[in-house]
């Protein structure tokens, strides 16, 4: 068991003995409540004891030594969550949020001109496409921070393109 994981169960299981504890009845059936609700909290934080002095070595799990966890990847997992929460809300507003955001940004130095799309995450693999006259691979990469630290997005679901790029991707003339 890793240690984190034996560390959230304790703290778990203390928080839900201390709520249990609050809802028994006071009286003679309270003090032999108390006492097996003493012994679960003991027998969890004596489990690591138990799993040293275990004399079968194969039994221990040492693989949070390799670096190769197999937690799962806690950023990704957090970006998740984080186009799940701001997608609907693009969606509904997304005509506004494109105008703003195309406003924001082309008051930036070296835009000339700026286009943003904002569409459904099943349209395409990222949520907001912007088109950039001129497109530099700097410029880009700050206004796609920019972008994703405005919106709360993910910045893997900004797309900065080039100018020329809208009219093939959109089938719409350039301005």
């Amino acid at each position: 068991m890793y240690w984190r994981q034996w560390l959230q169960t304790l703290l778990s299981l203390a928080i839900l003995l201390g709520i249990l504890e609050m809802l028994l009845p006071s009286g003679e059936l309270a003090k032999y409540a108390k006492l097996v609700l003493g012994l679960a909290l003991m027998l969890a934080v004596l489990e690591p004891v138990t799993i040293l002095l275990n004399l079968d070595i194969q039994s221990i799990d040492l693989s949070w030594q390799d670096g190769l966890s197999s937690e799962p990847d806690v950023e990704a997992l957090a970006a998740r969550v984080k186009l799940a929460a701001a997608a609907p809300f693009l969606m509904e507003e997304k005509v506004h949020l494109s105008a703003q955001l195309e406003g924001v940004l082309s008051g930036l130095e070296g835009v000339n001109a700026v286009w943003v799309e904002v569409s459904s995450a099943e349209e395409k693999s990222a949520l907001i496409s912007i088109f950039l006259d001129p497109f530099e691979a700097d410029l880009a990469g700050s206004i796609g921070q920019i972008a994703a630290s405005l919106l709360h997005v993910p910045v893997n679901q900004i797309s900065v393109q080039r100018w020329a790029e809208k009219e093939v991707a959109y089938g719409r003339a350039l301005e």
